[in-house]
């Protein structure tokens, strides 16, 4: 309960939850939000296997969408087109190499519809858009503590949101 607490401090959240991976923290946020069979997710097409994975754990559909090739962040004129289709329920962003995804730009291309916003910052530790921490600036944050990041627990993830139902 310290680490959490901590880390909600650290990031800006009102709700940190550990879990025993980022994935398993990417696959609850989908729970969490009632992602099912009948939906599909939006994901990059460059990331970890995990980013798609904790979709198809839910019986949804991941939709993939190229990345940017200056950032590897998901490129927002291609997923502009892929938000047309209205089985999408979701998006789970990846701020590659700790370079924020323009989480504003996605939200405004999202007005309107009822789209969950997921990052996955498992790469992206105290990474910010505008002096605001990643993890913050979706519905909910994914982080990792695996042993490569940029800490560890030896294994371990994190849920974060300022959503009360979903914490």
């Amino acid at each position: 309960k310290s680490f959490e607490n901590n880390f909600s401090k650290r990031i800006g959240v009102k709700n940190s939850i550990t879990t025993s991976s980022c994935t398993a923290a990417l696959h609850l946020a989908l729970h969490a939000n009632k992602i099912n069979i009948n939906n599909e997710v939006i994901v990059p097409a460059m990331s970890h296997v995990a980013t798609a994975h904790c979709v198809e754990y839910q019986g949804a559909k991941p939709v993939f969408v190229d990345i940017d090739k200056k950032t590897g962040n998901i490129d927002l004129d291609q997923l502009e087109i892929a938000l047309s289709n209205n089985n999408i329920k979701a998006i789970n962003l990846v701020h590659f190499l700790g370079i924020p995804c323009d989480v504003n730009k996605i939200k405004k291309i999202c007005e309107g519809k009822d789209i969950i916003i997921i990052e996955d910052c498992a790469l992206a530790l105290d990474a910010s858009l505008d002096n605001i921490k990643v993890g913050t600036l979706g519905d909910v944050g994914c982080f990792s503590f695996y042993p490569t990041k940029h800490i560890t627990t030896g294994e371990g993830g994190m849920l974060t949101t300022n959503n009360q139902i979903i914490a």
